[in-house]
Order: C-alpha cells, then structure tokens, then sequence
C-alpha cells in the first residue's frame, strides 16, 4: 500500500489535530470526497501534516490546493511560491513530504475504512449535532418547599458571560470569571433531570454529582491572570504535568464566598441563558433525547429560604454537641451526616429531626422514670439509614411533605418498627460467623466529602485486636466523582487535587463528633488508593487508643527509615486476614529455621515460606469453614512475619517453622494469633492473557494451538444458551448465586416444561454472564487452558527434586479433565503473572515423588527445586515463594512447539528510598499521595504490549525489554520509594497508533435495569472538538497473534445470533405456570393454607429487598448511583467497556459473597431452618452432572414443632407476594425481582420434602393396614 503524506505550512499555531481536521475537511472529504485521509498537527507549531490512504488521492489534492512555484527565488535561496488554500485566514502551502507516510498510520486509515463498511447501524452526525446557548449568569443552590411550593435558591452565583454547549456525551460550559477561563464539565450520565423555564430563560440541572472544573491555563487569556485565588493556584504548579492545558479545579471561583464549603451538598446549578431562539435550541436539545427536560415556572420566594452554608455549620455544631454529651449514639449520628453530606436532605431539616431526636431521649416516658432506666431511642441507626432508599430528588412531581421533619420523622417509625421484628438478626450473626464486620466508609473525590455504610468488610489484624470498637475504624477512598480512579491525562494538571487529598490525609476528616485521622494502609489498598483512618477511643481495658499506641502494639518499626518500607510493614496488620488460629491455646511450638541459599549465599530458595506439621494443619482446618481437608499450605500473616507455609509431615506434634531472614519483616510481641490470607485448597482454572501470549508467540508456539484453545472456549460459549444443560453446567461453574443454587432452579424448571427465558430477568442474568465472558475473551484474551493450572508456590523442603525440576500436585476431583492426568517425567511451561520480559516463561520437567515420600503430603501446589544457582521463582517476573501464585500449562502441543526458551531477566536489587531517620505519619501520608500522583504501571504495560506488537522482534526487541525492567520497578515502587525513570519512558518510540486489541469494547448498558444492549455507535461529528472524554487513539489492524485472536470473534454477531435470542414472552408467565404446578401438588397434601402466612411472606420480602437495595449501594464505585439487582444477582459488577478495573474485580468477590450471605439468611427465614453454605463445591464430573438433585428427609427436613406456620406454607406465600409489584421508591428505586427465584427454589425444595414424606407416611399406614 502507498500512501502519500503532504506538508501543511503557515498553520495558525493554536490549531489542534481535531481542529486542522475541521478545517480541511470542507476540502479534502466535501470538495473532493476523498474519506480515506488523516492529519497532524502539535499544539503551537505552525506545520503540520496531511497523510491520504491512496497516493492518486494525495495528488488531487496538490493538483489543487498544492503550492503554486512562481520562479525566482527568496533571499534564503527557496523557490517563490504561493499558497492556495487558506484556513483561518491563513495562506496555507502544501507540498508533498519528503518523509514516507508512517505504515501504522496508514493501516489506522485502513482499519477506520473497514470498520465504517462492517457497522450495521450508526447514528448519523445530524441527530447528535451539538446545541449550544449564550450563558448570561451562573448560580450553584438547591431546591426546598417554602411555604409548600417547589422553589429553587441560589446560594453562591456568578455573574458572567459565557458559552453553554450541549455537546456528543458532556454539558460543558465555559465562562471568564476575573479574567480566568473556566471551563466546567458535566456529563449527561450525571444529569439526573433538566428543567427549562421561561421567565427568566433558564435551565436548571439536579445532578447525581459534583461537576468537574477546570482551570483552562493553556489559553492566551490566562497568562496574564487578574483573579488572586487563579494566579496562586497556577503558581503552585510549578514542576507539575507538562504540557497541561487545564488544571483541575476543586471549586469554581468566587470573590466573596467559597464554593467548597457547598459543592458537595449543592447540586442544583442555574444556567440562565439568552433568550433569542431559546425555544428553538430547546426543541433541538430534546431531540438528542439523552436528558429528562421538563418545564416548571419557579415561583419567586422572597420569605422561608434557606442556605446550605449557614445550615451547615448549625448541623455540624449540633452533631458534635450530641457527640460529647453521648445523648445521641454515633451510628445515628453517622447516618444524619451522611444523609446531609451526601445531599439528601437539607442540613435545615436533618437538624430539625435531630433536634426532636434529642428531646424526645432528654424528655423519658413515666415507666422510664420510674425504672431508673436509661431512656429508649425511638429509632435506630438502621432506621435512618433505610431513608436513602427512600427519600427521592426534590422536583416538581414530588410532594412538599416528603421532605417535611414530621413526614420523615413517621418514614423513621416505620422503619423501626419493621427493624424490630427482627428478621435481620440472623443476617447479622451469619456475617459474624464469617468473620466478616460491618465497616463506615468515606469517599474523597476532587470536590466532595461522602459517607458510606457500615458496609461488610473482612476482618484484619486492627478490627480483630478492637472488637467492640470498630466503629472507630473507617476505610477511605480516594478517587473520581464517580468512584474511579483519577487517571493520568498529561492535558489536565491534578497539582490541586493532589493537595487537597495531602490535606485531609494530614487533618483527617470530623464525622460526626468524631475526628478520624490517617491510620495506615496496606500494599493492596495502595495501589486501589485507600486507606484506614481512625479515632482514638477507650479501649475495653480501660487503655486510650490513638494511632500512636496501636501502631506501637503491632511492633517496633524506629529501625525503618524508608516511609515506603514502613507503610508496607505496618500494611501487615491490613491485609485481610478473614481466619486466624490461636496458636497459644493450640500449644504451638514455633521454631525459628534458616534459609536455604545458593552456595554463594546470593540467592534465596526459600523466600518467604516456612513449614508447619500435620497436627496443627489439621488443628487450622478444624477452625476454618467448609471444605479445606486438602489444603496444605496457607498464606500467613504472625506477628511481624508474612508468607506460606506449607505441610511437612516429618515433623511431629504441634509445630510452626518460620524462616525468620525472610519471613520476618519486623519484630513484634503480637505472636499469639496465627492469621489466614489465602489457602491453596483448589487448583485455580488457568485463563490465559494478552502477555503470556505475546511471549508464547515469540517462543515459537503454534498459532494453531491459540486458535485452538479459543475456539474450543468459544464455542462452549457459544452453546450454552442453545442447550439448557449446558446452561446449567455452565451457571453451576461459574457459581451464579450459588447459594440459591440457581443452576438447580433452571434444571427443575426445564423439567417442568417451563421455558427460563419466557422471563426476562431469568434470560438476562444467563446472557448478562455468557457475554461477560465473551468480551473477557475478545477484549483481554482471557483463554481457558484446559491443560494447566494456577497454584501457589513453595519449595520442595526435603532436597527431592533437582535443578529445573518442579512437582506440581493438586486435587484432581476440582479440575475438570484431569482424573487421569500423570505428569511424570513431563516438560511443562512455569510463568508467573505480569509476565512482560521474554524469559518470563521457562520450561521445566515434572517430577513427581514416591507415594511414601513426605513430598508427595502436598497438595493444591507447585513445590520448586532447591538445588542449583538460582531459584526458578525469582526467575519468572521476580517472583517469590510469600503468597506468588504461579501458572503451569502442561498441552503438550504449546509445549512441543515452544521452540526458544529466553534467558530470565536479572535486575539489580534497589535500595529503598530512605529519610535517615525514624518514619513518621507525614513522611507516610506524603508517599500515599505521591504514589496517586506518579504510578506509571498501566502506562507502561500499555505502552509494551503497544511496542511488542509494532516491533519485529516482539517481547525481546530492546525497547520491550527496557519496558519489562521499568514495569519491575513500577512494581516494587511501592515498597521501594523510587519511582520510574520517566525519561527513559519519553525516549522510547512514539506510540501514536494502537493494535485493534487495545480499542475499547463496543458500549454496552442494562436498559430498565435488567436487560443488556449495545449502544448504537456514533459516527463523529464535526463539533466533538470540546467533547473532551479522554484521550483519543487510533488503531490498526494487527498481524500478530494476539490482533487474529481479537479479530476472529465478533461479539456483535454472536451476541445476535447465539447469546440474546428473542423470545416470546406473550402469554402465561414462568411464575404462574409454576404457581400450578404447585398447587396441583399440594392438592397430593390435603389443604396447604399458604394464605394465613402472607403477612410474614411480606415481612421477609421487604428485608430481602432492603438488603438487595443496600447491596447496589454499598458494592457501587459511585457513591450515589447504586449497581442494578442483576449485578447484584450474579456477583459481577457490569462495565459497559466489558472490562472490569481492579477495583471493580475487588468489589465483585465482595458482592457475591455478601450476596450469598443474604440469600442464605433469607432462605433460613422461609425454610425455618439453619442453611448450610454452598461453598467450594468444584466437584465436577466429566459430564457435568452432579448429585445437587438428591433430596432426603432428613438433611431438608425444616418442620419446627415450635412454628405455627410449615415452612412449606411460608415458601408458597413467599412466592406468591414476590409477584406484587413493589412500588420503586427514593433516586434508585427499583422494582427487585429475585425474591421470586429465592421463594420458588424454597417452596420446590420444601414440596418435594412434604411429598416425600407424605408417600412415606402413606406406604407405611398401608403395610400396616395389611400386616394386621
């Protein structure tokens, strides 16, 4: 292919990519219908470039718009010329370059052409043009009721002149305040309603949360600044992003007031607008149809306003009047501020509540008088926090009353009353009994303060030493407003945001009475940037506890004088630990035990794990949950010591060895509690990535074997809506509500000759699962190898194994395919992940020990040889035997075609950043946010797989090498201190253009919160150029391994044909057609009088529900907008980019099992009974079937003499109030579904126990009747 590129000189310097192509293209696509064309252009340079698909093309172009030669020369000795296309007012001069057109560039030209011809549907440039309005004044404020009528009040406004454009996906509008360009950014997901008036022309915007402001310094206005507050904030920018056109702002500007002290509680900003053809652009603006507009004449209130900041510090006062005289219990006080913080009731009316809270408890009853007894709250905390789900947006459908102190104060009875039935009881003991505590949360975005929870929270060493005083501990976010992480965008400086988080994290944070101030944080919640914040308390032993005595207790730390380092070591005690073991008690005797080294003592085999005897991992088994007899080693936190340890049954009684060079990271006295991280007990599923596979590649694995794999994964995928049992066996693996034990529910309806998918909640929550693996597949090359696995590491301790020798065991029962697996004697591929060097995967041959051998106790592990120069663990990404978890393929045709084998990488170990001193909680809290600010792994692990796919040589060209060695530093950065060296980054090859497996996923949505569809894609738009949504890539077609991968699924197409299927849904109902069927049994039991159980069935219904709904919130990145039941019900937070963050990954494996918490409490609620928990249940056969339909007696028996009520009278009502229609109520109502799949599996399970029985009880009166 041969393009040509075309120089562009004399450009107006101001122009941008975006906005050269605006400019050329009433030439180049309109005047010559020439598509297939790109431009370049830097910011502030005068040249350009313009670079067309096909030659001929570039040559029209010149023909017309091409210098013109004039003879003579310049006085440089240049040919005269003169330019024949002008832009901005600009004699522009092309000529042809004298550079070849970048082939990478010209493939993205290729690609954008394909791609237009293969999309079956776009939404053309004219439904999405850009509305635009002249801004003639600004006000932040709120609505209120005064005298009963909905009014809105301003409480800071900006007088100024300005633009508002309504553009593709983001509000922006931008005004001069002071001489200062501001620019604002509110996208439309925010927007939770519009409402346009009349008189004066204006529209006023209620937003889901704080907008995003910004401080436009790359402009020409901003460079002399008149604004004191701007020209101070500029200035402290010095050494921040390079090249930033905007700073982030945590406040819009104001002369006299400031707009920090409201923007979190204030969310309702007037844009008073021109009045000229205001109607007009107001038609158009609803013709995007992306906003709710109504109308609403504002009434004009002079009397009975209120004002957010003055409420604020009145509420605020009260709060912590309450808190020092203790009238008022903090957890209640907690929810009052949260519900004022987080903008859903007016501080005025909180107050007002409050204050009646306080005089109802200072005014006791007579009884209470005559008791002596201490007066009883009207309410609890749970009470008051059940009104987020209940108070909804102020607007101009919504009653004055809903927000009236009286009303809310009646929500409040309500909700106690309901709340002291006590349903949740068990709900609360079962979180216990899983080591699992109820924990505040708080959001710190850019602009906003918010208060969560208590949300469920595993226990660690901290929570688990203060039991009864967890209150006192919150963990703290700091992020986007929208809950995800603030990303690196070198257009936007973040200096002040930076800043303002150092700020909080060295004054801490007032809640409620309270001050919570900095705590800690551990290597995991780094990297997620959180932290634990506390405040002080008396401790049970009558001891004051700060930060000092509790970081004291957990040892001796004046030795460390790196702030890193430190951190890391105090992290120890928060990391979750949900399972500790008293080893006191247990009478363990600990011994201390060296290291195992390379004859030159330069290398560490066994770093980081210890041992431990049969007696005392048969004594952790007895005190863990469920399933774990074939664990044997556990990944540990005692004292100051952290690893694995693993079995070796040659040592006898109750004994812990503990390596204490490499295991112990600092002395400690609190020895008394062995902890549990992780355990191996199950072989983790191999699943391939995108850098294992490059590297593959270039060890010479066949492309065969890729294509191979994934089909095979592909099709299974494929089929699984086709075939109802392979949409069983499916459910069932990936553990969809296991606790419900879904995949029987679908199983017992097919029996029934019921159809899953005549239900749309059903249908999706299959598709919602089927396509989150599809797109993992496609989008992250996530491949299941069916012939590997994933294990944690440790060392063979008796000398067995040999140099380059491994033995890898594990319980073959929960791994599909393996019963008969013998791996003797076999080659295998060992990496570890990120794997990004070459030499990151080695191959080594399997060993497996005599039966008799103590090696051979192992298992659910892979043990590593300790003989040779150096430890294979350090050789696979720097790894380590403390908890590394490693993968091994043993498909003997990738290993058979693996033809190269790389020499491991070698990086000198860095010394970590030191004070030369003793650490204190500054030199922490200024790391955290250094940290936030500088982490460069995702952009080096971006930039890599970028290089590795552009550069012949792949993974071992220089260059990828070079950003192998940077991504190992990036991971150690948060121990070590020192950062990458981000001049060796901005020295490597320019990385303008993408591989097309980078691009992001086709936006996907759940429409009406339970189905799935994909958004329409939108062709772009001339007037995009502020639609600034991040940075914009392009992407070519790639011709290695991982593009055909991604090239050969297209999800569209088996979204379509394969995955969502249209059904009917016309006709009877799944539920009613089940509803028969159980009557018709019952009719087998005589009368089964369902009815005398409804108030009860609605009792549990309602807690089910307030804990689904509690659920979306808690498990919810933003802190407004909860998550969708089907999330909820399937365990998997949904990205409509089809790929989930870390973060998101985290929250998810919390959700389900929180999930599975509260279906087993309701289900013990309707079967009357204690249920058992469905965990770990990786028993698969080679068929997929399993006993999970076997019913006896005797272990679903759920009759309670005690009860008036059967347990299958109490399903059946379940069921039939799980069919009413709730009404949705608050700003995330929602009609929830799942009740009914929870009440239909009872009343099945309990049917099928009643008719059992019965036909016992029958056969047994009958032998009788005969015997005699």
């Amino acid at each position: 292919m041969e393009g040509l590129e075309i120089y562009l000189g004399n450009l107006p310097p101001g122009l941008t990519d975006h906005g050269l192509m605006i400019q050329l293209r009433p030439f180049i696509t309109d005047g010559l219908r020439i598509k297939e064309w790109s431009c370049q252009k830097a910011r502030g340079k005068p040249w350009g470039t313009v670079t067309f698909l096909h030659r001929t093309n570039g040559e029209r172009f010149l023909i017309i718009h091409g210098e013109q030669i004039l003879g003579g020369s310049t006085r440089n000795g240049k040919p005269r010329t003169r330019a024949r296309l002008t832009l901005l007012g600009n004699g522009v001069y092309c000529k042809r370059s004298d550079k070849r057109p970048d082939p990478f560039l010209l493939k993205t030209l290729v690609k954008a052409v394909e791609d237009l011809e293969l999309q079956d549907e776009v939404e053309q440039p004219s439904t999405n043009r850009n509305v635009a309005f002249e801004l003639h004044r600004l006000s932040c404020g709120h609505y209120e009721y005064p005298n009963g009528k909905f009014a809105y009040t301003a409480d800071i406004e900006w007088p100024v002149t300005g633009v508002i454009k309504f553009a593709r996906d983001v509000l922006i509008i931008t005004f001069e305040f002071y001489g200062s360009p501001i620019r604002m950014e509110v996208p439309y997901r925010t927007i939770h309603e519009l409402i346009d008036t009349a008189q004066p022309t204006s529209l006023t915007m209620t937003l889901w949360e704080a907008p995003r402001i910004f401080l436009v310094t790359g402009s020409s206005t901003s460079q002399d600044l008149a604004f004191p507050m701007i020209r101070a904030a500029v200035s402290a920018l010095a050494g921040g992003t390079h090249n930033a056109t905007r700073t982030r702002l945590e406040k819009l500007p104001h002369s006299s007031a400031n707009h920090a002290e409201i923007i979190g509680q204030s969310l309702v900003y007037r844009l008073q607008v021109s009045p000229t053809d205001f109607n007009a652009k107001l038609r158009r603006l609803k013709e995007k149809e992306r906003l709710t507009i109504s109308s609403y004449d504002f009434p004009n209130v002079l009397l009975g306003r209120t004002y957010v900041a003055d409420g604020m510090k009145t509420f605020k006062s009260l709060l912590n009047e309450c808190a020092s005289t203790s009238i008022v219990p903090f957890d209640i006080l907690f929810q009052f501020q949260a519900l004022v913080q987080n903008s859903y009731l007016l501080p005025q009316t909180a107050e007002t509540i409050l204050r009646r809270l306080c005089q109802t408890v200072r005014t006791p009853s007579t009884n209470v008088l005559k008791t002596n007894a201490r007066p009883s709250l009207p309410f609890s905390a749970d009470a008051v926090k059940k009104l987020f789900s209940q108070t909804p947006f102020p607007g101009p459908d919504i009653e004055a009353s809903t927000f009236s102190p009286d009303e809310i104060w009646t929500y409040l009875e309500a909700n106690e009353k309901e709340i002291r039935q006590g349903i949740k009881k068990e709900l609360v003991s079962e979180r216990a009994r899983q080591n699992v505590v109820m924990v505040y949360k708080v959001q710190v975005t850019p602009a906003r303060i918010t208060f969560l929870g208590p949300e469920a929270e595993a226990k660690n060493r901290i929570l688990r030493k203060f039991p009864g005083h967890i209150g006192y501990f919150a963990r703290v976010q700091f992020c986007e407003e929208d809950g995800q992480d603030l990303f690196f965008n070198n257009k936007v400086s973040l200096d002040l945001i930076w800043k303002r988080f150092n700020n909080i994290l060295l004054k801490g944070i007032p809640i409620a009475g309270r001050g919570y101030n900095f705590l800690g944080f551990s290597h995991s919640s780094l990297r997620a940037h959180g932290v634990w914040f506390m405040a002080p308390f008396v401790d049970q032993n009558a001891r004051m506890q700060t930060y000092f005595s509790v970081i004291s207790n957990l040892g001796r730390f004046n030795k460390i004088f790196s702030p890193p380092r430190c951190a890391a070591r105090i992290g120890q005690a928060f990391s979750e630990t949900p399972f500790s073991v008293d080893l006191e008690e247990l009478g363990v005797d600990i011994q201390y035990i060296a290291d195992v080294k390379s004859k030159d003592g330069s290398r560490v085999f066994s770093d980081g794990v210890g041992t431990l005897s049969r007696d005392l991992m048969e004594a952790i088994h007895a005190a863990l949950p469920g399933n774990r007899e074939t664990t044997t080693c556990f990944q540990i936190r005692w004292g100051g010591a952290k690893g694995m340890l693993s079995l070796d049954d040659t040592l006898e009684g109750m004994v812990m060895r503990i390596r204490k060079e490499s295991m112990v990271k600092f002395e400690s006295e609190d020895t008394q509690n062995l902890e549990i991280c992780d355990m191996g007990n199950k072989p983790i599923p191999l699943v391939l990535n995108r850098q294992m596979i490059k590297i593959l590649e270039d060890m010479g694995v066949s492309e065969k074997w890729f294509f191979q794999i994934q089909n095979r994964e592909l099709e299974r995928l494929r089929m699984i809506t086709a075939h109802i049992e392979n949409t069983i066996v499916f459910l069932k693996r990936q553990k969809v509500a296991e606790q419900i034990n879904f995949s029987k529910f679908i199983r017992r309806l097919h029996r029934l000759k019921i159809d899953y998918k005549k239900d749309e909640f059903l249908c999706s929550v299959v598709e919602a699962v089927v396509l989150k693996e599809v797109r993992l597949l496609k989008h992250k090359a996530r491949i299941p190898v069916e012939k590997g696995a994933t294990l944690f590491g440790v060392m063979d301790e008796f000398g067995f194994l040999e140099e380059d020798e491994i033995y890898v065991t594990f319980d073959k029962k929960k791994l599909p395919g393996t019963r008969n697996l013998d791996l003797d004697g076999k080659l295998v591929l060992v990496t570890r992940s990120p794997a990004l060097h070459p030499g990151d995967i080695q191959v080594r041959r399997v060993r497996m020990p005599p039966s008799y051998h103590p090696l051979s106790s192992l298992s659910n592990c892979v043990a590593f040889s300790q003989k040779g120069q150096r430890d294979l663990p350090s050789q696979l990404s720097g790894g380590d035997l403390d908890g590394d978890i490693y993968n091994i393929i043993w498909d003997s045709f990738a290993v058979s075609t693996s033809k190269l084998e790389f020499k491991p990488a070698d990086y000198p170990r860095v010394s970590p950043l030191s004070v030369g001193r003793e650490v204190t909680r500054e030199d922490m809290t200024e790391f955290f946010v250094k940290f936030m600010a500088t982490d460069q792994l995702g952009v080096i692990a971006v930039k890599h797989m970028i290089l590795a796919d552009m550069k012949p040589a792949g993974t071992v060209d220089s260059e990828c090498q070079l950003l192998a060695e940077l991504h190992s530093t990036g991971v150690d950065y948060s121990k070590s201190g020192i950062p990458i060296d981000t001049n060796k980054l901005r020295n490597l090859t320019f990385t303008r253009f993408r591989p097309d497996f980078l691009a992001p996923a086709p936006p996907t949505n759940i429409v009406s919160r339970t189905e799935i569809a994909f958004e329409t894609p939108k062709a772009p738009s001339q007037e995009d150029d502020d639609d600034d949504a991040g940075p914009g890539h392009r992407y070519y077609k790639s011709e290695k391994i991982l593009g055909k991968l991604y090239q050969a699924i297209d999800e569209k197409k088996i979204w379509k044909r394969d995955i969502h299927q249209v059904v009917n849904r016309h006709g009877v109902s799944v539920w009613s057609q089940l509803l028969v069927h159980i009557n018709d049994q019952c009719q087998e039991l005589g009368r089964v009088n369902w009815q005398s159980a409804m108030d009860e069935a609605r009792r549990i219904r309602q807690a089910y529900d307030d804990e689904i709904w509690s659920a979306t919130m808690d498990y919810s990145d933003n802190s407004t907008k909860g998550l969708t039941e089907l999330e909820v019900f399937t365990g998997s937070i949904f990205n409509k980019t089809g790929a989930l963050t870390r973060r998101q990954r985290d929250k998810s494996i919390r959700l389900k099992d929180d999930f599975d918490r509260i279906t087993k409490w309701v289900g013990g609620l309707i079967r009357k009974k204690v249920m058992e928990s469905r965990e770990d249940d990786d028993n698969y056969s080679d068929y997929g079937e399993s006993n999970e339909d076997e019913v006896t007696v005797s272990e679903s028996d759920s009759s309670d003499a005690s009860n008036d009520l059967s347990a299958l009278e109490l399903s059946i009502a379940c069921l039939h109030v799980s069919l009413d229609r709730s009404t949705p109520s608050g700003r995330n109502g929602s009609n929830f579904q799942s009740f009914r799949i929870m009440a239909a599996q009872c009343a099945l399970s309990e049917l099928e126990v009643a008719l059992m029985q019965h036909r016992m009880d029958v056969g047994a009166d009958y032998v009788a009747a005969n015997g005699r």
